[in-house]
């Protein structure tokens, strides 16, 4: 069982304190790819991502059955 206090919030994403601590780290480097990370993990936890992957496989099947039909 998760303790309250140990819940971070991060953009309605919920992450555990150490989770939450990587998190900060990762945001403040240098190192763009490493912020792009970040990013993609609070996609993850808040449910963007799967709706951007949702409509990214949306948009090939509509490209794929255009393409098939010429």
């Amino acid at each position: 069982m998760i303790e309250r206090e140990n819940i971070i919030k991060v953009d309605g994403g919920r992450f555990v304190y150490e989770e939450a601590l990587q998190l900060v780290r990762m945001l403040n480097s240098k190192n763009p790819v490493t912020q792009i990370n970040a990013s993609v993990m609070i996609w993850e936890r808040n449910g963007i991502l799967r709706i951007v992957v949702i409509l990214l496989v949306v948009i090939i099947l509509a490209t794929v059955i255009l393409l098939a039909r010429h």
